[in-house]
């Protein structure tokens, strides 16, 4: 197989193994932490915990992508093709943020509005791809090495 379409593909199997992860892992961390947990009190503002839950998961997600686009990949470009879209999504998130509620966050939120309702730092939307990209380059340094 051609070596750019392999780098396209590692790159494209990546990013769909970080979103699977980040969704996963995420639902798992709104069942440990609770609503209560992944807000401030009677607020949409995220929890210090659920911030650096967060980071934490994006992290480990960045390692699985990275790991799978370095086994499908031609070579390096298709982990810097991954990198360079995570970059370039990142930045556009934490650019371009969505509106989030206002007002005071009722009790009983369920999970996907809370997902699309919540404030999180700015750090930490300018931290998340920085940190996805730390870890696309571990997963992708273990992925050649095995």
């Amino acid at each position: 197989m051609n070596v750019h379409v392999r780098n396209v593909g590692g790159a494209v199997v990546g990013w769909v193994v970080m979103a699977a992860v980040v969704f996963v892992l995420m639902a798992g961390l709104w069942m440990v932490l609770g609503v209560e947990g992944s807000f401030r009190p009677g607020s949409w503002e995220v929890s210090g915990a659920w911030s650096y839950g967060s980071l934490g998961l994006g992290l480990a997600a960045g390692v699985l992508g990275g790991l799978a686009c370095a086994r499908i990949a031609g070579d390096g470009r298709g982990t810097l093709m991954l990198v360079a879209l995570v970059l370039v999504l990142g930045v556009a998130n934490a650019l371009f943020q969505a509106p989030v509620a206002e007002g005071v966050r009722p009790e009983g939120v369920a999970m996907l509005e809370a997902a699309g309702s919540a404030r999180e730092p700015g750090w930490v939307s300018w931290l998340n791809p920085v940190v996805g990209v730390v870890g696309i380059l571990l997963g992708a340094r273990l992925g050649r090495r095995e």
